[in-house]
């Protein structure tokens, strides 16, 4: 059927919750961009651009971006490939710390 093609899409309101979890981030300013991909029956990549707020160091937002993933992943099991392009609010610096990128569980 149609709502299992690899590929398209993750429906809508899981889309929506995963917003919903990342805007509940204290540390997040603003959620730029949402991407979501079925590679599977049960694996959705999740790639989501963040603004934090400012005045974070550079272990915090490591610190930060790894606990995120980790709470993705707990709450979205199928979300096994989780994806974050961390920038810092103030200047939109993009962040390419190891935690920040690549898939869930390290670089």
């Amino acid at each position: 059927a149609r709502d299992q093609l690899i590929g398209q899409a993750a429906d809508p309101e899981l889309s929506g919750r995963i917003r919903a979890l990342l805007r509940a981030q204290p540390e997040i300013d603003s959620v730029e961009s949402l991407f979501t991909m079925k590679l599977g029956l049960d694996s959705i990549l999740v790639a989501a651009r963040i603004d934090l707020v400012p005045g974070l160091d550079s272990e915090r937002v490591e610190e930060v971006a790894d606990r995120i993933k980790r709470s993705l992943a707990a709450t979205f099991p199928a979300a096994d490939q989780i994806f974050l392009d961390v920038t810092d609010g103030a200047d939109g610096e993009a962040r390419q710390s190891p935690a920040a990128t690549g898939e869930r569980g390290g670089a």
